[in-house]
């Protein structure tokens, strides 16, 4: 809903103003009434006016002088002129400011009903595509890991389309090499595919690449590159566009990592590679792996816990057992693991144990059971489970297209 100022030196063209539009069902919610231009920009300095509604001539300021401050204190907001038959250089110089339009006196109610029902529908229109920019802002910064958890919880009301609280999310970026193919429309009719499984928003990078940012409890990576491979190949444009998708992340923060990958694959092929790839890397992106733990940062404690994990992780692992031998409870443990390390214990071991389930799975022919139990796990199909929410892929598939 928006706010109105009526802005006139006679009473009763306010008056009449006020009570013989249909306001709220024009979307208006408040109107503000004043009777020249000092009083109006009084009311501005205290109040969001989205629409002016003000006469020309009237004394200490006219309309155009107050249109002119207005325009320093509220560029945004628009603006309806009422004048009289001699007044048109005053109505031209007014369209130089910005008017959105003007009406001749004496009003005629049904013509000034319409002119601000389309003024309001412009309003509407002019918010949404704020809101749009603003949203890609968010979700570029977002990208770039340059938004704070708190704020990207604050602002996720504007994302509309996507929960940032979801327990995995996946980047998918593209680039075209054909100019005549629209990656927005391509990726929209990807979106509306995949919306029954994740969220999905897209947006164009600052790198110019095009990103599909999905979201769910558990990304099948395989599920959203079918999609982007059946769409593509329906639209007939597998020949003109590039598509990497990126790794799984586990929460929010670690979507920049997602997106890192799919960058990094899509840079170093280029566009003479495959016409879609799956990023290589394990793909639940654990904040916890070694390569960003700074392991001499660590405290005695905490280095002795990744130890503990990496020498015993192919057999029973137990932070009880681990706490009992080092006096130290596991309520502590856990606090000061998660804390220094930016996830928790059992996080990471379960990482660990598939980062090495990998290894095996790519470098050996060890059946999959046997790859489980090698690596911890004491069920098959838990393994099995675990593997393909990390990765994205079951293990036979995995080594499939790696090995």
């Amino acid at each position: 809903m928006f706010q109105v100022l009526l802005c006139d030196d006679e009473l009763s063209v306010t008056n009449f103003l006020k009570t013989s539009i249909p306001w709220e069902s024009l979307g208006i919610q408040n109107i503000f009434t004043a009777s020249d231009g000092k009083e109006a920009l009084a009311l501005f300095d205290k109040n969001r006016i989205d629409l002016l509604i003000t006469d020309i001539r009237m004394p200490r300021m006219d309309g155009l002088k107050l249109l002119e401050a207005v325009r320093q204190k509220s560029p945004d907001t628009h603006c309806i002129l009422l004048t009289a038959y001699g007044e048109f250089e005053y109505a031209r110089a007014a369209f130089r400011l910005g008017v959105d339009n003007y009406l001749l006196k004496p009003i005629q109610l049904g013509e000034l009903t319409d002119t601000i029902e389309n003024t309001v529908e412009n309003m509407y229109l002019h918010r949404r595509n704020k809101e749009a920019l603003f949203r890609e802002n968010i979700l570029r910064r977002w990208l770039g890991g340059n938004i704070g958890e708190d704020e990207l919880g604050e602002r996720s009301n504007l994302l509309g389309d996507i929960n940032i609280y979801q327990f995995s999310y996946c980047a998918s970026c593209m680039i075209k090499i054909d100019r005549s193919v629209s990656l927005s429309a391509y990726t929209e009719h990807c979106a509306r595919s995949l919306s029954s499984s994740y969220d999905c928003l897209h947006v164009w990078d600052n790198q110019g690449y095009y990103v599909l940012i999905t979201g769910g409890h558990s990304i099948d990576r395989q599920e959203v590159a079918d999609v982007l491979e059946q769409t593509a190949r329906q639209l007939h444009i597998t020949e003109k566009i590039r598509i990497a998708v990126g790794s799984v992340a586990d929460q929010s923060e670690n979507l920049p990592l997602s997106y890192q990958s799919a960058v990094k694959q899509l840079s170093a092929s280029g566009s003479s590679s495959a016409f879609l790839q799956i990023v290589p890397d394990s793909s639940l992106i654990q904040s916890s792996i070694d390569a960003s733990i700074d392991y001499e940062s660590l405290s005695p404690i905490i280095q002795k816990s990744i130890d503990y994990i990496h020498n015993e992780y192919a057999n029973g692992v137990s932070i009880k057992e681990f706490c009992a031998k080092h006096t130290i409870t596991t309520a502590y443990l856990g606090y000061l693991f998660k804390k220094e390390t930016n996830t928790f214990f059992n996080n990471y071991l379960n990482a660990y144990r598939l980062e090495k389930a990998i290894e095996l799975l790519v470098k050996t022919q060890e059946r999959v059971n046997q790859v489980a139990e090698r690596t911890g796990f004491t069920s098959t199909s838990y393994f099995i489970t675990s593997f393909k929410k990390y990765t994205g892929m079951a293990p036979s598939k995995y080594r499939e297209q790696y090995q």
